[in-house]
C-alpha cells in the first residue's frame, strides 16, 4: 500500500463527495455543505484531506486548523455530530503511521476521532487518550415505538400525554416567525446548562443548504411555547439526525416537553420511513439524566474512541507538562 494525502480542492471535490456518498460512514455532517456551512456562518478555519491508496480513494479527514501556544494542528470539526475519520474497511490500520507522517510535516499534533478502535491502538506515535464519547442511536426496525411505549414507567407515558390532554400540540414550523419562537427558546435552554449557543444565521444557512431536510417542530397551545426541536434527514442513510433542543423552562414543573419530544422523534423517524434516529453526542454516563432518557426512548451508545496525537517529541513534551500542572 502506497499512502498519501491530498488537500480538498475544486480539482478533487468531487471526488470527496463520491466517496462519502458511497462509504456506509459518511455522513451529510462530512459533506461540502455542511463544510459550507461551517466556513461561511461560523468562519471556521477547516481544512479537509483525501486518504489515497496509489489513485483510489480510501478515506476522508475532515479537520479544523488548531492553535495551542506555539503549536499548530488539526482537530475535529465542531459543531458536527459526527465528525470521525473516515476509512475503507479494506484500509490496513497500521499504514495510518504512513499518514501521520504526511501531517507531521506542517502539524505538530492532530486529534483523531473514529469508531474503530483498533485504527488509534495501531498508532505508533506517544498519543493521549481525550475521553470517550458517542452517539446514541435508536433503530426502529429493532426497538418499534410500541416496544418503547410499552418499557417506559406509568408516569413518563402520563407526562407525554398530558400535553394532548391539556391542548399541546406538535406542528412543523414553517413561518419565519415560528422559527425564531423556536430559536429563542433553543438559545434560553442553551444558556440555563451553559451550552455552546449556535447564532440564528446558522439556522438560516441549514435551510438555505439543506432544502427539505430540515424539519423543525414545536410544541405549543396557542401563544404558549412548551418545547421543539430541529432534525436534519439523511434519506440515503435513512436516518433522522435530531440535533437542536428548544424548551420554555418556566412550564410549571408537572410537565417535561423533552419526553413529549422524544416520543414524537421515535414516531416520526418511523412513520417518514427512516431506520435510526440520533440522538446526538453523548458521554457514557450511566448516571447522567440526559443519558438515561435517551436510552429510555431505545437509544444505544456507540462510542467514538479519540486520541490527541503529538506529532513531534516537544509537543508531546509541552502537552504532558500542561496536562500535568491544569490538574
Amino acid at each position: 500500500m502506497t499512502c498519501s494525502t491530498e488537500v480538498l480542492s475544486e480539482g478533487n471535490a468531487h471526488r470527496w463527495e463520491e466517496y462519502n456518498t458511497r462509504s456506509g460512514k459518511g455522513t451529510l455532517f462530512h459533506g461540502l455543505r455542511w463544510k459550507r456551512l461551517l466556513e461561511d456562518v461560523l468562519k471556521v478555519k477547516l481544512r479537509y484531506y483525501l486518504i489515497f491508496d496509489g489513485q483510489k480513494v480510501v478515506g476522508l479527514c475532515p479537520f479544523a486548523e488548531q492553535s495551542a501556544g506555539f503549536f499548530r494542528g488539526l482537530a475535529s470539526i465542531p459543531h458536527s455530530e459526527f465528525n470521525n475519520l473516515v476509512l475503507d474497511d479494506s484500509f490496513d490500520s497500521a499504514h495510518l503511521n504512513e499518514i501521520l507522517s504526511l501531517f507531521a510535516k506542517e502539524y505538530s499534533f492532530l486529534h483523531l476521532s473514529t469508531y474503530d478502535r483498533e485504527v488509534l491502538d495501531n498508532i505508533n506515535y506517544n498519543g493521549f487518550n481525550t475521553g470517550e464519547t458517542g452517539n446514541m442511536v435508536l433503530n426502529v426496525k429493532q426497538k418499534p415505538p410500541e416496544e418503547i411505549w410499552s418499557s417506559l414507567s406509568r408516569n413518563m407515558r402520563y407526562k407525554i400525554q398530558v400535553f394532548e390532554k391539556k391542548g399541546f400540540k406538535i406542528r412543523e414550523a414553517r413561518q419565519r416567525s415560528e422559527i425564531e419562537w423556536f430559536y429563542r427558546y433553543y438559545v434560553e435552554n442553551l444558556t440555563s446548562i451553559k451550552g455552546d449557543i449556535l447564532p440564528l444565521s446558522f439556522l438560516e444557512g441549514l435551510l438555505e443548504l439543506f432544502p427539505g431536510r430540515v424539519r423543525i417542530e414545536i410544541l405549543t397551545n396557542g401563544d404558549v411555547f412548551a418545547g421543539g426541536s430541529l432534525t436534519l434527514l439523511s434519506p440515503e442513510r435513512k436516518t433522522a439526525y435530531y440535533q437542536y433542543l428548544a424548551l420554555n423552562r418556566n412550564l410549571p414543573n408537572r410537565y417535561t416537553p423533552t419526553y413529549a419530544i422524544y416520543w414524537n422523534l421515535v414516531n416520526r423517524t418511523r412513520d417518514d420511513g427512516y431506520e435510526y434516529l440520533s440522538f446526538g453526542r453523548q458521554r457514557l454516563d450511566l448516571k447522567n439524566p440526559r443519558f438515561q432518557d435517551k436510552a429510555k426512548f431505545g437509544a444505544e451508545h456507540v462510542p467514538i474512541h479519540s486520541r490527541l496525537v503529538p506529532l513531534s517529541r516537544i509537543a508531546s513534551l509541552a502537552y504532558q507538562v500542561r496536562k500535568r500542572f491544569s490538574g
